[in-house]
C-alpha cells in the first residue's frame, strides 16, 4: 500500500487530497504547522510539520513512500521560495522518500508562443511579478536538482474551484476550470501509477 505524507494538509487542496486518500484507504499523514487548528481532519494521522525546514521534513516524512506538497506559501518572502524548495528536497532525502508530487501554478507553464514561462508573456499586474518569479525560481530548483527524489509538479488552471462537481481531469496546459476534487484525483492517480518523472504537467478539467 502506498503511504503518503501531505504537507499543507490544512488547505483546500490538502484537505481534498486527504479525503480522497481516505476513500482509497491509503495510509496518510497530514503535516500542518499547528495540529490543534485541525481537529476536523479524519482518516489521517495529524502531525506538526514545516515543509520549509529540512529537519522537520525529515522527521515527518520518514517511513512514507510519497510526499505531497499542497502548501500555499504566500506568507513566505519571495526571496525564500528557492531556499524552501531546497530544504524540502534535503529533508525528503534524509527521510529516504524518493517521490515528491507538488501543486504548482499555471503561470510557470510554457508560454503559448514557446518563449519562456507564461507569466513572462502575459500582461499581469506588476505587483504580482515578485511572487510569480519566486514560484518560477522554485521550479528551477527542481529542474536543476540531480538527487534521488523524483518529482512531478501539477499546474492547475487559474480557475481552480472548491465545489462539488466533476472530479475528472486531463493533462493539458491552460484548459478548462478544475475542481479541487479533480486535482486530488490527479495527484493520487500519479502516486499510484508513477507515470511521470521530473516534469511539470498542466492539468485541467475534462
Amino acid at each position: 500500500m502506498t503511504s503518503l505524507v501531505v504537507f499543507g494538509a490544512g488547505g483546500r487542496a490538502g484537505q481534498r487530497i486527504l479525503a480522497e486518500a481516505a476513500r482509497r484507504e491509503l495510509k496518510t499523514t497530514a503535516a500542518v504547522r499547528e495540529p490543534a487548528k485541525y481537529p476536523h481532519i479524519s482518516g489521517a494521522v495529524v502531525v506538526a510539520g514545516d515543509a520549509t525546514d529540512a529537519e522537520s521534513v525529515a522527521r515527518v516524512a520518514h517511513g512514507h513512500d510519497v510526499a505531497v506538497s499542497a502548501v500555499y506559501s504566500a506568507e513566505l518572502d519571495t526571496a525564500d521560495y528557492a531556499e524552501a524548495m531546497k530544504a524540502l528536497l534535503a529533508g525528503l532525502e534524509r527521510a529516504g522518500v524518493q517521490r515528491l508530487l507538488m501543486i504548482g501554478i499555471a503561470t510557470t507553464l510554457p508560454a503559448e508562443d514557446g518563449e519562456g514561462m507564461a507569466f513572462e508573456r502575459l500582461d499581469l499586474p506588476a505587483e504580482w511579478r515578485p511572487f510569480l518569479q519566486a514560484r518560477a525560481d522554485e521550479l528551477q530548483v527542481l529542474r536543476a536538482y540531480d538527487g534521488p527524489v523524483d518529482w512531478v509538479v501539477f499546474a492547475p488552471p487559474m480557475e481552480l474551484v472548491d465545489e462539488e462537481g466533476d472530479s475528472r481531469y486531463q493533462i493539458r496546459n491552460f484548459g478548462n476550470r478544475l475542481t479541487y476534487a479533480a486535482l486530488a484525483n490527479a495527484i493520487l492517480d500519479e502516486a499510484a501509477a508513477n507515470r511521470h518523472h521530473r516534469t511539470q504537467l498542466g492539468i485541467s478539467g475534462s
